[in-house]
C-alpha cells in the first residue's frame, strides 16, 4: 500500500491481506494516513505515511510497443492499482500494437500472490493490446510449461479487488479477531493487547468464532461474563458450554497470581487416563522445517540432532537412531507435543516410501504419545495457552543440561529452539505424572518387530523384482507405488483410530470419521445372544453410516460394536454388541472409526498384475492403462465414425483390441444410455461383459440400464443377467430380469452380463474370463483397484467424469498412485482429447445458461446443450427465467449448520410454488415440490432444511443426488467462511461438488451463501480456482429473502 501522487495504490499484496483480515488493513490505512499504531508497519509502509517511489510502467510501456520479442519484469499501472509480473513474450497475433501481441508468463512460484499480479498485469496489458488475454503461461522450475485459462481465476481476483477498492474509499468498522494471519502479521501484538484491554472472548482458551459469535448472540461479550454465565446458549451443544464456563472460571481465578488446574472427570483410556508410565528409555521428538527436516530426539544421555540435505537419508538415519534407541526398551515411549510432529513423519515417510514398516510397528506399539492431547482430554489450567506454555507457572525445575551431538548445518538458533523443545516435553511428562490420580497405568501393547520385518521383506521383494525388469524407470517406480497401494491405505484407518483415541470430546465432534458425545436414552435391551443401546448425540458431521462397525478406547486397547441403526434427523443411534461385552455400551460413548476393511483380494491381484507387466505381458489392456496409451483400434478411421453419436461409440468399442477406452461424461450427457446399446452390441456379437462400479447402486443402475435398452431391442436369445451382491436389500424391482446372488462362485460361473465391484472381479477365477469389462463411475475408481480388477477382461471401458465426485482415499500415496484411472489417463487435461477417448460433448438435461456457467468453469468451454434445452424455464415474476446464480445470505460463525440460509431457502421455496413450469415440450404447468431438489455439504444442515420444507421437496447431500435432475436446484453452502468449514475449504467449494450440484437443475439454479466464502483468503492457485468457481456466478437477490 503506497501513496502515489497523493492517491492510495494498492498491489496484490495488500489484496492477500485484506483477504486474510480487513482488520490488518484497517490498521493499515490508519497508518498511513499518519494516525498512531502500535506495533510494526508492513515494510514499504511507514506509520508516518512516508513510502517509496512507485515503480514506473513507461519502461514496460515503451518495450510493447516497440515489439520487443520479450519484456522482463513488466510493471503495469492503472485503476489504483500496481501489478508486476516475470515476463511479456510477444505472439504473432495482431492487436492494437500491431502485428503482434503479448502473453504474460508466471516463472517463478504460482502463489495465490504472484497469480492475482499477473491476472492485475494481464487485464492492463489488455488496456494496452486491446482484448482480454485469455491464458498465461506457467513456467515454473522443474515442470514443463502449461497454459493458465485466466477465467478460472479471474472472477476471484475482481471481486476481492473490488471489495478492497470499497473498504479503502469507505472503511467499515473492524474489530481485531484470531484468524490465520495472525501468525505473520506485523498486527498481531497490538490485537492481542486489545484482546485484554477489553476481557475478549478470544481470549478463553480453546474457543472457536462460532462459539464466540453464539456467545455473543446471547448477550455474554466478556470472559469474565462468561465465567459468571449460566443456563444454556442457543446453537452450543451443553457439554462445550460447560467446559468454556470452567476454562474462562479458572482464569479469572488466575488473575489473582495463584495459576489454577481442574482436573477433568476420569474416562478409560482418555486424558491422564492414556498417560503410560516413565520407563527407562522413553524418548522426546521434536521436528522443524519442510523438505528436509531437522529431528531432535533426547533421551537420558542427551540430544541428538539429525539433518540431511537429503530428506531420504535423514529419514533413514532417524530410523536407525529409533531402532537403536527402543531396542531392549519394551515399555518405552516417543513423547511429543500436539499432532504436527507425527502428522509430518508420515507425510515425509509416505512421500519418501522410506522406513513405512518401523512407523507402522512404532503406531502399533503405541508408542507415540501426544501429551498435548493428554493434557487438553486431562486436565484445565488458567492459561489460555497449552499446557506446555503454561507450564513455568507450575513447574520450575526442567530437566537439566545434557550433553548435545548435532550434524553439520543446522543453524544454532534452530538448534536451540528444538534443544528447548525436548526439555519442555519431558518436563511436561514428569508435570502431569506428579498431577496424576493415583491408579493403574495403561499397559504396554504387544511388540511388533515380527510384522516389521515381514512388510520389510515384502517390500525388499517387490523392488527387487521391479529392478530386474526391462521397464522405464517412472513405470517401475509406479508400479512400486501400486504395489504398495494398499498396505498403505490401511494404515492410516489404524492412525486414524488411535489419533481419534486421544481426541477430547469437543475435537471429537469436529472428526467426521468420529461420532462423540454420545448418551444413553434408556438401558440396554437384550436381543436374541446380542444386546442393543440406543443413545442420542449432539449435532455433528459423521461418516459413520448403519451396518457398519466402531471402535471403543480399552485399557487392553480396542473393542468394536456394530452400528445397528443411524437416525441423522433426529440424531439417534442404536449400538449392538454381543452379550458376553454388554459392558461395552456405558451411559455416555465416543465412537472412534472403525478397523479397515481387508483388501486383501485386491492386492493380491495388484501384485500379480505387477508381475505380468514384469514378465510375460499377458493383461494388454492393464498395460495400455498403465501406460496412459492412446486407444488401440482395428481400422485406420478416427476413434469415432458417423453423425450418430450411440453408433458411433458403440462402433469404437467393438473395434478395440485388448486396450483401454476412457468415455468422459459430464452431467446429462447420458453415460448410461450410451454405455447400455454399446453393451447390448457386444452381447450380440457373442461377448462377454463385466460391469464393475464403487457401489452396487452403480452397477444396478447400469444393469437396469440394459435390461431397458433390451426391452427397447430384444436379442434372439435373450442374454443373462447377473449381479454378484453384498449383504442388504438388494433395490431391484420384483420383476427385473437381472439375477441376484451373493456367491461368487455363482457369478463367476455364468451370465453373458455381470455385475460386482472390484472384490469380485479381482479374484483368480475370473482372469481373463470376460471380453470387456465396462466400469461405470471411474472417476471415483483408484488406478490401483482398476489395475487389480482389469486383470478379468481383454478390454476396458472407463466410463465416467473426473470433474465429478472424486474418489475416496485416506492413505498419503507418491503421485500418480493417489489418481483415480480416469484422473490418471487425463493427465493435465481437463477433457480428453479425441486421440485419446471420447468427450460426450453435449448435455440433454442444462438450459444453455446453466451449460454456459458449467462448461467454462469446469471443462474448458467444450460443453454444449441440446437446442431443446433452450425451450424449458421457470415463468415467475419474482425469478429468472434460467441461469445459475450466487444468493447472500449475512451470516457469521455457521459451520455444519445454518439457520439463516434455512430461513432463506424455505422463503425461496414458497414463492417458487407460486410459478410456472415449461418443459421442452407440452403447456407450462404449475411448479411443483418434487420439481425442487435442494443440495447440502453436511447432514446436520440436511436435517434442518428437511424440517423446514415440504416433505415433497428432495434434500440431501451432493453424494446422494448425483444422476438425479430437477427444474430448479437450491445449494445451500452452510459455513459463513473458509475458517468455519467442517471439512476444509477443498471439500466445500470443491469444483467437482460445486458442479454435480449446480448442473442437477434443468433451468434454474440458485446457490445461498455467506459473503466471506467469497472472499476467502487462499493460499494456493487451487484453492483460487475453487473459490473462483463461487465468484463467477452472477450475484442475484430474491426480493424476500
Amino acid at each position: 500500500m503506497q501513496l502515489h501522487h497523493g492517491a492510495i495504490l494498492l498491489s496484490a499484496e495488500d489484496l492477500q491481506r485484506f483477504s486474510g483480515c480487513p482488520h490488518a488493513t484497517a490498521r493499515d490505512l490508519a497508518a498511513l494516513s499518519g494516525v498512531a499504531q502500535p506495533g510494526v508497519a508492513p515494510s514499504g509502509l511507514s506509520q508516518s505515511g512516508e513510502v517509496g517511489a512507485a515503480p514506473d510502467p513507461s519502461a514496460t510501456r515503451a518495450a510493447l510497443r516497440a515489439g520487443q520479442a520479450e519484456v522482463s519484469q513488466p510493471v503495469f499501472l492503472g485503476g489504483g492499482w500496481i501489478a508486476r509480473t516475470d515476463l511479456a513474450r510477444r505472439h504473432a497475433e495482431p492487436s492494437e500494437l500491431g502485428a503482434f501481441s503479448y502473453r504474460l508468463e508466471l516463472r517463478s512460484e504460482a502463489t495465490p500472490e504472484a497469480v492475482i499480479d499477473l491476472v492485475l498485469a494481464a487485464e492492463r496489458l489488455a488496456a494496452l493490446q486491446g482484448g482480454t488475454p485469455g491464458t498465461a503461461t506457467l513456467v515454473l522450475p522443474d515442470r514443463p510449461p502449461e497454459p493458465l485459462r485466466l477465467s478460472e481465476v479471474r472472477h476471484y481476483v475482481r471481486d476481492a479487488c473490488a471489495r478492497l477498492e470499497a473498504f479503502v474509499a469507505d472503511p467499515a468498522p473492524t474489530r481485531p479477531e484470531p484468524c490465520a494471519a495472525c501468525a505473520a502479521c506485523c498486527w498481531a501484538g497490538a490485537c492481542a493487547a486489545d484482546w485484554r484491554t477489553q476481557d475478549s472472548l478470544h481470549g478463553v482458551g480453546g474457543i472457536a468464532r462460532r462459539q464466540v459469535v453464539a456467545l455473543e448472540a446471547a448477550g455474554i461479550s466478556t470472559l469474565a461474563a462468561l465465567a459468571d454465565s449460566s443456563g444454556p446458549v442457543a446453537g452450543m451443544a451443553p457439554d462445550a458450554l460447560q467446559r468454556l464456563r470452567q476454562q474462562a472460571q479458572l482464569q479469572v481465578a488466575g488473575r489473582s497470581g495463584t495459576p489454577q488446574i481442574a482436573l477433568r472427570p476420569e474416562r478409560p483410556g482418555r486424558g491422564l487416563a492414556a498417560l503410560p508410565a516413565p520407563a527407562p528409555g522413553d524418548l522426546a521428538y521434536a521436528c522443524a522445517g519442510a523438505g528436509a527436516p531437522v529431528h531432535a530426539l533426547r533421551d537420558a544421555g542427551g540430544v541428538t540432532l539429525l539433518h540431511d540435505p537429503d530428506p531420504a537419508l535423514g529419514l533413514a538415519r532417524l530410523a536407525d537412531r529409533l531402532r537403536g534407541a527402543l531396542e531392549g526398551a519394551p515399555e518405552a515411549r516417543i513423547y511429543h507435543h500436539g499432532p504436527a510432529p507425527v502428522q509430518a513423519l508420515r507425510r515425509l515417510v509416505a512421500s519418501l516410501g522410506t522406513a513405512e514398516a518401523l512407523l507402522d510397528r512404532l503406531l502399533r506399539e503405541q508408542r507415540f504419545v501426544d501429551l498435548e492431547a493428554v493434557a487438553r482430554a486431562g486436565l484445565m489450567t488458567s492459561e489460555p495457552g497449552s499446557a506446555l506454555e503454561a507450564l513455568p507457572l507450575f513447574r520450575a525445575d526442567l530437566p537439566g543440561a545434557v550433553p548435545r551431538t548435532m550434524d553439520p548445518g543446522i543453524p544454532d538458533a534452530l538448534a536451540e529452539a528444538l534443544v528447548q523443545d525436548c526439555d519442555r516435553i519431558l518436563g511436561l511428562r514428569d508435570w502431569l505424572v506428579s498431577v496424576r490420580p493415583e491408579g493403574a497405568w495403561p499397559p504396554a501393547q504387544p511388540a511388533a518387530q515380527a510384522r516389521e520385518a515381514e512388510e520389510e521383506a515384502e517390500t525388499a521383494a517387490l523392488r527387487q523384482m521391479l529392478e530386474a525388469a526391462d521397464l522405464p524407470a517412472d513405470l517401475r517406480a509406479l508400479l512400486f507405488d501400486l504395489g504398495q497401494f494398499h498396505t498403505r491405505e490401511a494404515k492410516p484407518a489404524w492412525w486414524a483410530i488411535f489419533d481419534s483415541f486421544a481426541r477430547d470430546g469437543a475435537a471429537l465432534i469436529e472428526d467426521l470419521d468420529a461420532l462423540g458425545g454420545l448418551v444413553a436414552l434408556g438401558p440396554a435391551e437384550p436381543v436374541k445372544r446380542s444386546v442393543r443401546r440406543h443413545y442420542r448425540y449432539p449435532a455433528q458431521e459423521s461418516r459413520m453410516r448403519p451396518g457398519s462397525g466402531a471402535s471403543l478406547p480399552q485399557a487392553e486397547g480396542m473393542a468394536s460394536v456394530t452400528i445397528e441403526a443411524l437416525d441423522r434427523w433426529r440424531r439417534e443411534v442404536t449400538l449392538k454388541v454381543g452379550a458376553a461385552r454388554a459392558g461395552l455400551l456405558a451411559d455416555r460413548l465416543d465412537l472412534h472409526p472403525d478397523r479397515p476393511v481387508n483388501a486383501g483380494v485386491l492386492a493380491s491381484a495388484l501384485r500379480d498384475v505387477i508381475a505380468d507387466r514384469c514378465g510375460p505381458g499377458h493383461y494388454r489392456a492393464v498395460a495400455d492403462l498403465l501406460e496412459r496409451r492412446a486407444p488401440r483400434l482395428s481400422g485406420t478411421a478416427a476413434l469415432l465414425e458417423g453423425t450418430d453419436p450411440v453408433q458411433a461409440i458403440a462402433g469404437a468399442v467393438a473395434r478395440m483390441q485388448e486396450t483401454v477406452l476412457p468415455i468422459q461424461g459430464p452431467p446429462g450427457t447420458g453415460k448410461t444410455h450410451v454405455s447400455a446399446r454399446a453393451i447390448l452390441g457386444l452381447v450380440r456379437g457373442g461377448a462377454r461383459v463385466g460391469i464393475a462400479s464403487n457401489s452396487h447402486e452403480a452397477i444396478r443402475n447400469l444393469l437396469n440400464g440394459v435390461a431397458a435398452a433390451l426391452a427397447e431391442a430384444p436379442l434372439p436369445v435373450p442374454p443373462t443377467l447377473v449381479h454378484k451382491l453384498g449383504a442388504g436389500p438388494d433395490g431391484y424391482a420384483p420383476d427385473s430380469p437381472v439375477q441376484r446372488t451373493t456367491d461368487n462362485a455363482r457369478a463367476a460361473a455364468g451370465g453373458d452380463i455381470v455385475g460386482g465391484t472390484a472384490y469380485f472381479f479381482a479374484r483368480d477365477e475370473n482372469i481373463q474370463a470376460f471380453d470387456w469389462l465396462f466400469v461405470d463411475e471411474a472417476g471415483q475408481v483408484g488406478l490401483a483397484n482398476m489395475a487389480a480388477m482389469g486383470r478379468a477382461a481383454r478390454n476396458l471401458v472407463l466410463v465416467g467424469d473426473p470433474r465429478q465426485l472424486p474418489q475416496v482415499i485416506q492413505g498419503a500415496h507418491p503421485p500418480p498412485a493417489d489418481l483415480s484411472c480416469l484422473d490418471w489417463l487425463l493427465g493435465a487435461e481437463t477433457t480428453f482429447p479425441p486421440d485419446r477417448g471420447i468427450f460426450l460433448s453435449e448435455t440433454r438435461r442444462m438450459h444453455p445458461q446453466i451449460t454456459d456457467y458449467i462448461s467454462d468453469q469446469v471443462y474448458g468451454g467444450r460443453l454444449d446443450s441440446h437446442p431443446d434445452t433452450a425451450l424449458q424455464g421457470l415463468s415467475h415474476p419474482g425469478f429468472p427465467a434460467s441461469g445459475a446464480y450466487w444468493v447472500p445470505v449475512s451470516h457469521a460463525g455457521n459451520a455444519q449448520t445454518a439457520p439463516e440460509e434455512v430461513t432463506a431457502i424455505r422463503a425461496c421455496c414458497a414463492a417458487l410454488l407460486a410459478g410456472q413450469w415449461q418443459g421442452k415440450t407440452g403447456p407450462a404447468r404449475p411448479l411443483r415440490p418434487e420439481d425442487i431438489i435442494v443440495v447440502a455439504p453436511y447432514n446436520a444442515q440436511v436435517n434442518g432444511l428437511r424440517e423446514a420444507l415440504p416433505e415433497a421437496i428432495r434434500v440431501g447431500t451432493v453424494d446422494r443426488f448425483q444422476g438425479q435432475e430437477a427444474p430448479v436446484c437450491l445449494v445451500s453452502m452452510t459455513a459463513s467462511s473458509a475458517e468455519e468449514t467442517a471439512r476444509g475449504l477443498e471439500f466445500l467449494v470443491s469444483r467437482n461438488r460445486i458442479n454435480v450440484a449446480v448442473s442437477r437443475a434443468k433451468g434454474l439454479a440458485l446457490v445461498f451463501g455467506a459473503p466471506r466464502l467469497r472472499a476467502a483468503r487462499c493460499e494456493t492457485l487451487e484453492q483460487m480456482r475453487l473459490v473462483n468457481t463461487l465468484c463467477a456466478l452472477p450475484p442475484w437477490q430474491g426480493p424476500s429473502f
